[in-house]
This record gives structure tokens, sequence and C-alpha cells, in this order.
């Protein structure tokens, strides 16, 4: 449980690693199940007791728990079972109150292998029946999770954690197989999930699941605290390209915020997101305050917080329904639980509803009145209808001259497609010719995000994502591009960061089919801010340059365009359409 923030994800790490692509075929679009996708909180009394605090999550309420035992509490003489005190006693109160658990088992017990992540047959015997006793004592658990973000160091120790890759997955497998014997040998139907990854690789979760021993791999489990969330459908959309990934069951045991002031609005966001997605389940992590800056539901003393307080609203308002992506383009989002309710956010644009049958809230529930129903890129709004709700009907979205973002436009060729001849394309340049980046799965080989990215097969360098880019010290610029596809008045406007505090930052420049229109620049933040008149079929190129190091050359980057003829009369916000 918690977090570790991988170094391999960072932008300056693994300059030295070979990468390699593995590229199977593009899969069907994944089915997604009308049932509900749950909503929990992810708690640690196994770790420590309190009683008031217990009691608060059941009235808040957290019917879905995820939490562990520790074995080493519950085994100290080999083969006696003592469960003595809350922190080993507490499923049974949960099976009291009919609420369920995710139960993860990580770590191993000094009577086996040391005390270090099991791995001999031995210790895994054990494990397994530590399993059937588990499962048979407590009927609250009906999914058992096994290990917690194995891919980092955190949370494996021994021979585990020196394992290489390969070796990782392969004793964690083992370690699933192991429970799911134990599940077998008490008979009962309890679910075993696994994989337990940081962040969303792709490259590592792939050959795990080509694995013999997958088959025991009842779903995955996955902390994407490394995606933002409106890059989850991209990157989950890498994942399901794989054939025997396509159909497998993602639970979502771990996400959270370390803004308190976000975090309401990335709870809602997050869960709209998934549930349209076809995650089975999502635990906000923590429930409670762990110390490590993430914003827990409750404090200390039980009172729920703006988390919190979201978290509840969820449970009334969107629980009930599988949500469904309504967003009708791709600068606005619109998730539907059932016909009378919608969660929205995007990029700014005037949200006018009819008052005499559509009600608006906040994440929390606050209520919205009509001069606060702007769309947000981060800050939702919860529509709900004493009827069907219809976009052009009782709901009415001003229009928007945005017309191309790198963020949302960003997306992850399939293996063997072209660039699309309109839209943004990243190209790395070199000696005068364009190289267009492909997919690389995240995690695939050490040193390398532990999400997809765009790059060159072979080569460290360079690397992109929908908002960092990292260009080469051996090529001559990380081009992004994009083509025009209708003439006229242009309002171009980039922002360019250094991703790291007190670095130079990339040479950034700006051209128009090939004529430089800025000088370069190198600084820690760099802004172009130009309108233009453009022609059809022009292409436009931002550059990003190496800058000494690969600290100074990461890139935080963003690009918009706006053609204001899309708003007639307004700048951004005008006319009302139904689209």
């Amino acid at each position: 449980m918690g977090i570790q923030a991988p170094v391999s994800h960072r932008a300056t790490a693994g300059l030295n690693a070979k990468t390699a692509s593995v590229t199977p075929s593009v899969p069907r679009q994944n089915p997604v199940s009308s049932i509900p996708m749950r909503l929990g909180a992810a708690s640690n009394f196994s770790q420590g007791w309190n009683e008031a605090l217990f009691e608060a999550a059941l009235e808040l309420p957290v019917a879905n728990w995820r939490d562990s035992l520790r074995w080493a509490d519950i085994e100290k003489v080999e083969g006696q079972y003592v469960f003595i005190t809350p922190m080993t006693r507490y499923p049974a109160r949960l099976t009291e109150r009919k609420v369920r658990l995710t139960l993860t088992l990580n770590w191993g017990n000094p009577l086996y292998d040391a005390g270090h992540t099991p791995h001999s047959p031995a210790a895994l015997a054990a494990f397994s029946r530590f399993v059937a006793e588990l499962v048979r004592r407590y009927p609250a658990i009906d999914t058992l999770e096994v290990g917690n973000e194995i891919n980092g160091n955190n949370f494996v120790n021994g021979p585990v954690r020196d394992a290489n890759l390969a070796g990782r997955r392969a004793y964690h497998l083992a370690m699933v197989k192991s429970a799911a014997e134990g599940v077998r040998q008490a008979g009962r139907s309890v679910r075993v999930i696994g994989g337990s990854v940081h962040s969303l690789p792709a490259g590592f979760l792939w050959p795990l699941l080509e694995s013999r021993d997958a088959t025991f791999l009842e779903g995955l489990a996955i902390h994407p605290y490394t995606t933002p969330i409106d890059q989850l459908p991209a990157q989950v959309g890498v994942l399901r390209r794989h054939p025997v990934a396509r159909e497998r069951p993602i639970y979502i045991t771990e996400l959270g915020s370390r803004d308190p002031r976000a975090a309401p609005d990335e709870l809602v966001r997050a869960y709209a997101t998934l549930s349209s997605l076809g995650a089975k389940e999502m635990d906000w992590y923590p429930l409670n305050e762990r110390g490590d800056g993430f914003v827990p539901l409750l404090r200390r003393d039980g009172e729920a917080t703006d988390a919190g307080r979201a978290y509840r609203f969820a449970i009334d308002h969107l629980t009930a329904f599988r949500g469904v992506d309504r967003s009708p383009d791709r600068f606005t989002f619109i998730h539907e639980f059932g016909p009378r309710t919608w969660v929205l956010w995007g990029t700014p644009r005037v949200v006018r509803i009819d008052d005499a049958k559509v009600t608006a809230f906040g994440a929390t529930g606050k209520h919205l009145g009509a001069h606060d129903l702007m769309m947000d890129e981060t800050r939702v709004i919860v529509l709900q209808g004493r009827e069907p709700l219809t976009l052009g009907g009782n709901v009415k979205l001003g229009c928007t001259a945005l017309i191309a973002d790198s963020l949302y436009d960003f997306t992850y060729p399939a293996p063997g497609t072209v660039p699309a001849s309109a839209g943004f394309t990243l190209y790395s340049r070199k000696a005068g010719s364009l190289f267009p980046l492909a997919t690389l799965p995240g995690q695939q080989v050490e040193g390398v995000p532990w999400t997809p990215y765009l790059g060159r097969q072979g080569s460290a360098l360079p690397r992109a994502s929908a908002d960092l880019a990292l260009p080469s010290p051996s090529e001559d610029a990380l081009i992004l591009e994009y083509r025009v596809s209708r003439g006229g008045a242009l309002h171009v406007l980039g922002e360019f960061t250094a991703a790291h505090v007190g670095a130079r930052g990339a040479d950034i420049s700006f051209s128009i089919d090939g004529r430089r229109i800025t000088q370069s620049q190198r600084s820690s933040g760099y802004v172009i801010d130009r309108q233009l008149q453009v022609q059809s079929g022009q292409n436009l190129a931002f550059a990003m340059r190496w800058n000494e190091s690969a600290r100074d050359s990461a890139t935080k980057y963003r690009v918009r365009l706006f053609a204001p003829s899309s708003c007639p009369g307004a700048a951004g916000s005008g006319g009302i359409d139904g689209t």
C-alpha cells in the first residue's frame, strides 16, 4: 500500500537503456459490462486500530474496503493461526455490517524465506495454507489482490527484489498460483487478481499475461498514479491492444491526489472515466490520513474531508449505473450514469440548462447556479434531470474556438499505421529527415517510463507523452507538427516549461513550412502567443532541442490552436449549439 515514485519513470532516467517494442495485433474494442463499477477506499486497519475511525468509515459509507492482513501477525508458529487482535479480526466486523473486502496479500513471514517476499516452494506452500485459512474464516473477502506494486522496489524484498523484470514476473505468478490453490482448498468463490503494478506499464504486463501461469489471474490490479485522468482511455487502450489483455478485467485498487483543492473533482472525474472504460473497481487512496501527503476521505477524528464528501456524493448519485462515455468531441468530456445523470468537464465553454428540468451540482454535491455553469478542464459539473438529459435539448453547450490541442489530441499510433495527415504529429528530425515516433508500451525494459510513450525503437531517446517531451542529444530536434486543414485567422498558444525546478530548459522554436517565426529560446519557461493568417496545407512546427543534459532538456509542453471564426461574435464562448 502507498506508492513509490519510480526512478525509471523520470525523464532523466535510463539514457543508456536499450528499448524494445512488443507489437501485438490491434484488438477489437474491449466490451464494457453493464454492472456498475465498485467504488471503495484503501484503509489500513491491519496496521493500527481506531474504533471511531472504523465506525466513521462505515457511516461514510464505505461498502467496499481494500485492506490487508499481516501474515506474520497471525502465524507465529508454523501451522498455527491466531486471530486475537482488532487488526487481525476486523474482517469479521465487516461481515457483520454486510460490506466486502479486497484483501491485499504481499508481505512475507519470518518463519519462511527469512521473511522475504515468498519465493521458495516451502514458503509458497505455507502461503497457500494461510490464504485458505483466511478465506474460510472471513466471508467478507471476495477478492484477493496478490502483491503490491511488484514492478517497483518499495514492496518486494529478498531475491524477488533483486530479480530482473522477467524474474520478478515469474516470482509474482508463483505467488498468484499459490493463492489460487489456497482459495480452491477453502472451497470458496473468491477472485484472485494480480499484476499489481505502479503506473500503467503495458510492456511489463504483456509478457506476464503471456505466461502459462497467468491463467490463475482473474484480473489486473493497477495503481495509475502517473497517468493524468484524461489520458487513462488512451493508455488503457494501449494495454488492451494485446490479445491476452483485451478481456482481462481491470481493478484500480489505488488512486489518489496530493492536492486537497483538486481531490474532490479528481475523484469524480476518475470514477466517471474508469467506469466508462469498464474497470471493475476503483479504490481511493487513502481512506484515512497516512502522513504521505495524499488526500484522505476522513480526517483522524473521523470527519469527512472535501474528498470524502465527493466520495459520498458519487456513492449516492453515480454508483447505481455503469458509466457510458457520451463525449461529443475530443475537448469535452460527458459521462452518463443512467438517462438522467451526466458528469461533465473539459475546455472552457458555457453550459446552459433548463432550470425547470435539470439541476447542477459540483463534485461535493454543492448546488451550482447559472453563474457557475462554465465548463472547466479540472472541475466537474454533475447534471441531474427530472427527465432524460439531451444535448441540444435541456442541456446546451456554448461553442469553443479551440480546434486543436496537443494534450487532448495526443494519440498512440498502432503498429504499422501511418501518422495522421492532419492534426498534431510527433517526429524526431535527424540530418534533415523526419522520423515518426512509435508507440512503446512502458517498462518493457529497465530505465524507460512506466506508462506507454512515443519513442524510437532501439533508442532511449527521444521520447514523449501527452505533456512531457525529452529530445535526443544525437538528433536535431523533437518536432511537434500540425498540418492546417482550413485557412484563415489562427491564434497559436504554445507553452513550454522545464520539467525540473531550476533546469535551464530545452531549446524551443516555432516555424511555418520551414520558415522560422520565433527565435530559438532556451528558457525554463517559454510562451508562444501569436495571431496568424494561415493557409490550408501549411505545416506548423514546434521544435524542442537538447540543451546540455536530460534534466535541462525535459520539457512540459502544450500547444493549443484557436480559430476565432469558429465562434462568431465571441472569443471562445459565444453562440449556443447542441453538439
